[in-house]
């Protein structure tokens, strides 16, 4: 199965809305978290959150208002 990045951000509340609204909307995500957990927020670094190819257009549709 293909995957898309179709979500970045490197706070976790904003991490958790969309974690939130893609499961209410019924879509399968999984996590892929590059920062640096002993020092989150200082080196940089972020959370993406990927779906499968074919539900990518509504994914990033239900996530519209949080960009």
């Amino acid at each position: 199965m293909d995957k898309v990045k179709i979500y970045t951000s490197t706070k976790h509340i904003e991490i958790m809305d969309a974690k939130n609204i893609l499961a209410e909307a019924g879509i399968k995500y999984f996590e892929i978290n590059k920062m640096d957990t002993a020092h989150a927020g200082i080196l940089g670094g972020s959370i993406e959150l990927h779906v499968a190819t074919g539900d990518a257009e509504e994914a990033i549709n239900a996530l519209a208002d949080l960009k």
